[in-house]
């Protein structure tokens, strides 16, 4: 799913966490397939007065990772999982930054006593971010950041992917290919991982 839909115009989305998708995620719920939740530039309007004089940075080099990041979250916040326990959603770009700072998001819900996750969550966010999100390494070529995901998320939680046509096929492979993983890791992440998310025989 390309992020949020816009419903009136270019200033106004409507995301996952509305009332009027739970017929989605109902039907997602007894489909038990995962959603991969894509990236898409920053709504317009007076928010997106901090790229001016910095447009390229709109679109993937960070824009994407932000909107998809805060959105990520909201669904977190908004119980939807804990209506839905058996959720899965995929991040690409090892996880739009969340894997490092949601530690840093939760502990400030803490402490500004709003509870753990400031609505109708009823459980810690790092508890979603592990449960209920895989993340993928497209357009995210770094080792130390593949190895935190790991450390984080579980290696059961990490799938090897590109990003095409944003992201060179070699090059990506070029990175993965030499990596010394631990045995049976590099295979659950290169492909047997995808197979079980996307149940491909």
């Amino acid at each position: 799913i390309n992020g949020y839909t816009n419903v009136k115009d270019s200033e106004h989305g409507l995301y996952l966490d509305d009332e009027s998708m739970l017929v989605f995620w109902d039907k997602v719920n007894e489909l038990n397939v995962p959603v991969y939740l894509h990236p898409r530039e920053p709504l317009e309007g007076p928010a997106r007065g901090i790229y001016t004089g910095y447009e390229s940075l709109i679109g993937s080099a960070w824009g994407f990772a932000q909107e998809t990041a805060v959105h990520a979250i909201r669904l977190m916040m908004s119980g939807l999982f804990d209506r839905y326990p058996n959720l899965n959603l995929v991040l690409g770009h090892l996880g739009e930054g969340l894997v490092h700072m949601l530690p840093r998001t939760q502990h400030r819900l803490y402490r500004q006593r709003f509870g753990c996750g400031l609505g109708k969550a009823e459980k810690p966010l790092m508890h979603y971010l592990q449960n209920n999100f895989i993340v993928t390494t497209s357009g995210h070529f770094n080792t130390h950041s593949l190895n935190n995901a790991i450390e984080v998320m579980g290696a059961d939680r990490v799938m090897f992917s590109v990003d095409y046509p944003y992201e060179d096929i070699h090059q990506a492979c070029d990175w993965f290919d030499p990596l010394e993983l631990e045995a049976g890791l590099k295979d659950k992440i290169a492909w047997g991982n995808a197979s079980r998310v996307f149940n491909i025989k």
